[in-house]
């Protein structure tokens, strides 16, 4: 029984869920148009495209009341776009002219891609609103080339090795970066959620590297597991029966494979995303993202189904149902209330400058 001559203490505020007032119809109308323009203006109308794609997602997503928003410039994301088409044509023909040119190109690949992932993230995070407040990208150059310039040469060097150096077999060693790619995708999620900022406001982010590169490592382990299952079941077979293995279990075997790769990283996807943000907070405030792997699969196997089914027709549906999925199991937590933790942000001091750089791109991102 409580002391009469103290008040309780005030219950903590239920956690806020975000809602989408958007819906499959509504948004295939916008996406059937932005797909016949695009056509027709040959790739140009694109940028328009993703700007009000996002403007719809962004403006029917609502938080405590109000809703997101997204005001970048389409010309801004055009230069983007072509920028990179560019870079691509001059990496896919540079070694047709020689092979000096594909080291200079490939070179300069290596140093623009960091610079311009930088320029990405700030390009969207700027450009995205709430409560009459920019978010932003407080992430400096030095540690994006630290963080993309190692991803960007494993994307990049072997093809260019390959072709500088095809008769050496040693080319090929370079194909071992890939093994690295864990933690690397690691220490970009830790560069991007590290380095969020709303209004004036910075995030803080807890989970490390080795963290966030754990569901590869579980991945990699339940395939091993798997392989020796199956090679068990072989070796089984083989030593009761004498000739080749039926056809059916060897077309079990590659279903079972392609079966496990949609898996994991479908599995893979959802333990970083519920990592990254449920590791992320502001003064005030916290995220907690409670994905599933499970409901997850149904979902993208029902989509890509119904898609396949419709000739593509259904893609703007499931682009729905997937944007309402993400955002039905993310939860904002605010201890002192939602309203006394947004109000310490102000709007955060900016210079011509920086608003320059942050518009000079807007290419689009998967994170």
């Amino acid at each position: 029984m409580s002391d009469p001559s103290f008040p309780d203490a005030a219950p903590a505020p239920e956690p806020l869920s975000l809602g989408f007032s958007g819906s499959g119809a509504e948004y295939f109308r916008i996406w059937i148009v932005n797909l016949l323009l695009t056509v027709a203006t040959l790739g140009i109308y694109s940028a328009w495209a993703k700007t009000r794609r996002l403007q719809y997602f962004y403006r029917n997503t609502q938080l405590a009341g109000a809703s997101f928003d997204f005001r970048g410039n389409p010309k801004a994301i055009l230069r983007g776009r072509l920028l990179a088409v560019v870079l691509l044509a001059a990496y896919h023909y540079a070694f047709g002219f020689s092979a000096t040119a594909g080291a200079v190109t490939v070179t300069l690949l290596v140093a623009a891609l960091p610079f311009m992932m930088r320029s990405a993230l700030r390009f969207r995070l700027s450009n995205t609103w709430y409560r009459g407040l920019p978010f932003g990208f407080a992430g400096g150059i030095l540690p994006a080339y630290r963080v993309y310039a190692m991803p960007a040469a494993m994307f990049i060097l072997p093809g260019a090795l390959v072709a500088l150096l095809p008769d050496q077999p040693m080319a090929s060693a370079v194909f071992l970066l890939y093994l690295g790619w864990p933690l690397m995708h690691g220490a970009m999620k830790r560069y991007q959620h590290g380095n969020l900022v709303y209004g004036d406001q910075c995030a803080s982010f807890g989970a490390c590297t080795t963290e966030l590169a754990t569901p590869y490592v579980i991945t990699f382990v339940a395939g091993i597991v798997l392989a020796c299952i199956y090679g068990g079941s072989l070796y089984a077979f083989f030593a009761t029966h004498s000739g080749e293995p039926p056809s059916l279990m060897a077309f079990g075997g590659l279903v079972l494979v392609y079966l496990f790769f949609i898996v994991g990283a479908l599995f893979v996807m959802v333990r970083m995303n519920n990592i990254a943000w449920s590791d992320t907070s502001f003064p005030g405030v916290r995220i907690e993202s409670a994905m599933r792997l499970r409901s997850w699969f149904r979902l993208q196997a029902v989509n890509v189904l119904l898609t396949l089914l419709t000739l593509g027709l259904y893609r703007p549906f499931a682009a729905v149902r997937s944007w309402r999925y993400r955002l039905a199991h993310v939860k904002v937590e605010a201890p002192d209330g939602f309203d006394a933790a947004t109000g310490l942000a102000a709007r955060r001091a900016t210079t011509a400058a920086g608003d320059g750089s942050a518009e000079f791109l807007g290419l689009d991102l998967s994170w």
